[in-house]
């Protein structure tokens, strides 16, 4: 039985470990902190696959530089002397037309298409869903028709009929006095994310994967007849080395030599109490704001920060998103918000993740780099992944998402200074 070992145990690396395991190969898991650290915990826990789309959509670069002023926009590029972050947005530029959009959502979907399916087979986890689909919500029916017809091209018959104010209050009593139209969004789910990383890692467990916590993976060695994983914690041999290490799979890359064109992007969210509870998942359209209803609170998910500083959190950004949200509610303890939360989401120029062989190795598949759809491709990714173990010939399926579109070597002189003891011991994955 070969020996994979999953770098990152977060929902996607939990995900590929699962199907891996499923398939016959004997699966470790190291993770840093504890498994579901990052974004993995704190987000929306949106599974939408009919409407999915790229982040660099048409518009977005000139709402980004509207916002330059304002830290406390829904969107943020923090100003700074940034080469990475230079090369990030340069290449995300082109990618904004209306053409390769549309291409990027294509494949968007067809990796999503299966993940209802993908989540009823993890049952064993034991995730709660909500499956009563989403409502969009806006302050005018001019935004909320416009909003209609961009989602209609991508979610077909699954987006429903314009609803002017009181169908919108008869379909979700929740919304508050701001909610002028909206519409419906049927058989999209929703669960409660930090659960299901917990009751996965659980089920795992149980099946005889090691998860191993706790451990900083500080070095790859790909070699012609084992891989090598180095830890704070020993050394691991292994078959193959799936990294799946969130805002920490670059640095991982570059000691092999590969710089791969990724950036951090951070979310916010937040809890409050609510009544009455929302009954779907709202998009808060105008505040770019989504509410989800968990088991015990509403959580208040939302923005997109891209900064470098992965750890710094800012809690302007969280009372941004209470003043924008706010009049769209009806009741809610705003002040007594609890959970208040921040994680790096792993962006790339398209929009897609970045799934496969890492270019000039043997032995290491990426698996990161999913924007801000981790969760809902966190089964695809994972099956795609076992897929392009066990095929004989690349998977067609995973072709959009070849990490080599987003791969360049280092140069030398940056692998030595990444090798470095002081550059070493700052990103263990």
């Amino acid at each position: 039985m070969d020996h994979v070992t999953v770098v990152g145990g977060g929902v996607v690396g939990l995900s590929t470990a699962y199907f891996l395991d499923r398939a016959g190969f004997r699966v470790t898991v190291v993770e840093r902190a504890r498994v579901g650290n990052g974004a993995s915990r704190g987000n929306a826990g949106l599974i939408e696959p009919d409407i999915v789309a790229p982040l660099p959509a048409p518009g977005i670069i000139g709402q980004a530089v509207r916002g330059l002023p304002a830290p406390d926009s829904a969107l943020y590029i923090r100003p700074r002397l940034d080469p990475a972050l230079l090369r990030f947005v340069t290449r995300f530029w082109r990618f904004t037309s209306r053409a390769r959009f549309s291409e990027g959502a294509r494949s968007l979907a067809h990796l999503a298409e299966g993940s209802r399916d993908l989540f009823e087979a993890m049952g064993a986890a034991g995730p709660t869903m909500g499956k009563d689909g989403l409502v969009f919500a806006f302050g005018s029916a001019a935004r909320a028709r416009l909003a209609l017809r961009s989602y209609r091209e991508l979610g077909g018959t699954k987006v429903g009929a314009l609803l002017d104010r009181a169908d919108l209050v008869a379909l979700e009593p929740a919304v508050g006095p701001r909610a002028a139209a909206g519409f419906h969004v049927e058989d999209q789910w929703w669960l409660d994310p930090s659960r299901f990383v917990d009751e996965l890692a659980a089920h795992l467990r149980g099946r005889g994967v090691e998860i191993v916590e706790g451990a900083g993976v500080t070095s790859l060695v790909d070699g012609a007849t084992t891989a090598v994983v180095r830890t704070s914690t020993g050394d691991l041999n292994t078959s193959a080395v799936i990294v799946a290490a969130g805002v920490g799979s670059r640095a991982l890359c570059r000691q092999l030599g590969v710089d791969i064109n990724l950036f951090p992007g951070k979310g916010y969210s937040f809890s409050v109490q609510a009544e009455p509870m929302p009954r779907h998942v709202v998009h808060l359209g105008d505040a770019r704001v989504v509410l989800t209803p968990m088991a015990d609170a509403l959580r208040v998910a939302g923005t997109m920060e891209l900064d470098s500083d992965t750890v710094a959190f800012r809690p302007r950004r969280i009372r941004a998103m209470v003043a924008a949200a706010q009049p769209y509610v009806k009741s809610a303890d705003w002040e007594g918000r609890t959970s208040e939360w921040m994680g790096s989401r792993v962006l790339t120029p398209d929009g897609l993740p970045a799934i496969g062989r890492l270019p000039g190795t043997r032995r290491v598949i990426l698996a990161t780099g999913h924007n801000m759809l981790g969760l809902m491709l966190a089964p695809s990714t994972g099956q795609m992944v076992t897929d392009i173990l066990t095929a004989d010939t690349p998977f067609e399926a995973a072709r959009p998402f070849d990490p080599d579109r987003l791969a360049r070597p280092v140069r030398r002189a940056a692998r030595l200074h990444d090798r470095s003891p002081k550059s070493c011991a700052a990103p263990k994955i």
